[in-house]
């Protein structure tokens, strides 16, 4: 599989360093960077994948890696939207990679930000928005609303960093419950309208 790493990064100097160092590892060719400092991750993440030139995106947040073999699983697949097994890090420990169980997106998300997406399909449905948290969420539920096919791949693994201070984590269960509710009414009206 054509693999291009594009690292779109925003905020501050600790994510753009570990940013740099996820994407590129030590001896290899350097990545393209993207660094907007003022701007807001959908604007980091849009903008990296502008400059993409093959056929799938990636998406990854900073502190996170993709397993030896990643590629070579997806590649195998033949969905328009191939989700990983998941291997959470909490105190330096890593999980069994797992799969989330599948559910119609428009209630839930089973798949993470590591879900390779085809660019065709990720420009049609207008990119990434502008929501404080669950921004890959609203990308799957639109690509599902076009048509998209979707897949588990569970010998893709991504490793995703669990942080106490995290983006998605600051949100109290309250706010989560309240953006999950807004996201999916923003991608289906139709689940909202009340007979007259």
């Amino acid at each position: 599989m054509d693999v291009t790493v594009i690292v779109g990064t925003f905020g501050g100097a600790e994510w753009v360093r570990l940013a740099h160092e996820r994407a590129v590892p030590s001896g290899e060719a350097q990545a393209p960077v993207i660094h907007r400092h003022a701007a807001s991750l959908a604007q980091a993440r849009n903008e990296g994948a502008a400059l993409a030139k093959t056929e799938w995106l990636c998406f990854l947040d900073a502190d996170d890696e993709l397993e030896p073999g990643y590629f070579e699983a997806m590649e195998r697949a033949t969905a328009d939207l191939r989700g990983p097994a998941v291997s959470y890090v909490r105190h330096g420990r890593p999980t069994a990679p797992k799969l989330w169980p599948a559910q119609d997106l428009r209630d839930g998300n089973f798949l993470v930000i590591g879900t390779l997406i085809r660019k065709e399909l990720f420009e049609r449905v207008g990119g990434f928005k502008e929501w404080p948290i669950y921004e890959d969420w609203c990308v799957w539920q639109r690509c599902a609303a076009a048509g998209a096919t979707v897949e588990q791949v569970p010998d893709a693994v991504y490793v995703a960093h669990v942080r106490a201070k995290s983006r998605n984590r600051q949100p109290s269960r309250a706010e989560r419950l309240r953006w999950h509710h807004e996201i999916r009414q923003a991608n289906h009206p139709e689940l909202y309208e009340v007979a007259a």
